[in-house]
């Protein structure tokens, strides 16, 4: 696992209750990550390690801080069935809405924010 704060440090302590080898770096720094087919090798500080796969836990940013003048409900942007936020012009789409959060949900959400994005365009 790469990455830091407590996000981290949650996820790396879930992975080793269910029996996961965690490698838990204290120094910030450069990490390279190589493989053919798959990431199998994690170099951090000159030293090489192999590894069946390789998580990347970045800091986020709340929902309610992305743009001014959204909606919130249930910790997701309140949209429409168009994903059009409270926000003339702005979309959302994905994690940011709510749950579940799935990808197949992400990817769904995403392409009628798209075309409806490209629809107000059209618009204007």
């Amino acid at each position: 696992m790469v990455g830091g704060g407590e996000e981290a440090r949650q996820d790396a302590d879930f992975l080793e209750g269910i029996g996961c080898k965690v490698l838990r770096f204290e120094k910030n720094g450069k990490y390279e990550i190589s493989g053919g087919m798959k990431a199998d090798t994690l170099t951090f500080a000159g030293e090489s390690h192999k590894v069946d796969c390789v998580f990347i836990i970045k800091d986020t940013v709340s929902v309610t801080q992305l743009v001014p003048g959204l909606t919130y409900e249930n910790g997701g942007i309140v949209v429409d069935r168009h994903m059009a936020t409270a926000v003339p012009g702005v979309f959302a789409a994905g994690d940011c809405t709510g749950k579940p959060l799935q990808l197949a949900k992400a990817v769904g959400e995403g392409n009628v924010a798209a075309l409806s994005a490209c629809d107000w365009l059209d618009r204007k």
